[in-house]
């Protein structure tokens, strides 16, 4: 079942947020603050141009993805973009039902695009696929 996160979804939502961080090579360039991932899933949750959406396997949380709307400050094109898609690896199987409901709200939200984020081959693989174009690749560097 996917569904909205409400704020009491917010700390397994921090705890799914902890495990990727910790099982993606983003641990080792982003210093886990559980107080910043808590603050990001509300803003999240009770924004009117943001969103969460969860995957349930009763009786927890197993999925989510998150993201915003907003008008592209280049085109004023209403754009989606996603700041995280992530299910346990013991219950894949729901992120394709994510994404499709991220991209129907996205939609509903007056958005004409939607921007997601591939960290590794395999997933710009699995966007390609899905009819996406590789729009760029981002670079960070401590200063």
């Amino acid at each position: 079942m996917i569904r909205a996160a409400v704020d009491a979804d917010v700390p397994r939502l921090v705890a799914m947020g902890s495990r990727f961080l910790e099982e993606s090579h983003y641990g080792t360039m982003f210093k886990r603050n559980d107080i910043a991932l808590a603050a990001l899933m509300r803003r999240l949750i009770n924004s009117n141009d943001g969103v969460v959406f969860v995957s349930v396997d009763w009786p927890s949380l197993s999925g989510m993805i998150g993201g915003v709307v907003y008008d592209h400050p280049m085109t004023g094109e209403r754009t989606a973009t996603e700041a995280f898609w992530w299910v346990d690896p013991e219950n894949r199987g729901h992120g394709l039902s994510l994404l499709r409901r991220f991209t129907a709200w996205a939609k509903a939200h007056g958005a004409v695009k939607l921007q997601m984020i591939a960290p590794d081959e395999r997933v710009s693989r699995v966007y390609c696929g899905l009819g996406f174009t590789k729009l760029e690749e981002h670079f960070q560097k401590d200063i």
